[in-house]
């Protein structure tokens, strides 16, 4: 496997009134680690099934937005759950790959995802849900699970096992521990509020919410915290 890193410019297609592809396309080569870098990639020569990435197709619009209010809309974008990094492919199989310096948030598929580092973990997160208070989190890991000759087994090649996993971050101390998404864990969370138990239950039966969809437990929160 061989890397070359090269700088190019991604198809980059701005909002607002000004031409925001040219105004990206000076900052990143005027100063290339404010956003990213670019590169060539050559997968390996040998067949592993299943993918690192987030999302099955490329055919996805992101929306980066900047620590100082910027936004830009950025075509073909991926979440690359190996390096934790979102990717976006160019021309020529070229790919560029975006940190956080100067990032605040990267959104795709209406979905939100930040970057936070804790406990020497660094680690690109969808925001499932967040208030003044907390943040609920889902965190991406991928492993390489090698091929097996055990025919009991039928695993003939290498694969890529996706896995997802809950998290709460605390918005004063900014520690990230692992939540499991359940009723329980919710209702720990809605002590000390104005809503009734009773009031909870109901809303959630009249709306036929679930817990176990991320959405209708956003607006579960949504109408716990709602001031």
């Amino acid at each position: 496997m061989r890397i070359y890193f090269i700088i190019l410019f991604l198809p980059f297609i701005g909002f607002a009134q000004t031409n925001l592809q040219s105004d990206i396309s000076s900052k990143v080569s005027g100063q290339p680690s404010n956003y990213g870098s670019s590169f060539f990639y050559n997968p390996p020569n040998k067949v592993i099934l299943g993918s690192y990435y987030l999302f099955d197709e490329w055919n996805n619009n992101g929306i980066i937005e900047t620590i100082s209010g910027d936004r830009f809309l950025v075509k073909k974008i991926n979440l690359n759950m190996s390096r934790n990094a979102f990717e976006a492919k160019g021309e020529n199989d070229s790919i560029f790959s975006f940190n956080f310096n100067n990032i605040d948030k990267v959104i795709v598929n209406d979905e939100v995802f930040k970057n936070y580092y804790y406990n020497e973990d660094n680690r690109v997160y969808q925001v499932v849900y967040e208030n003044d208070s907390f943040s609920i989190l889902k965190g991406f890991s991928v492993k390489l699970v090698s091929r097996s000759g055990n025919p009991m087994i039928n695993r003939e090649n290498d694969r890529y096992v996706r896995k997802k996993k809950y998290f709460l971050r605390n918005k004063k101390s900014k520690t990230i521990k692992y939540f499991k998404l359940n009723r329980r864990s919710i209702n720990k969370l809605s002590t000390n509020i104005n809503k009734s138990q009773t009031e909870i239950d109901s809303f959630i039966s009249e709306n036929e919410l679930s817990f176990k969809d991320e959405k209708d437990i956003s607006k579960i929160l949504n109408y716990i915290f709602e001031r």
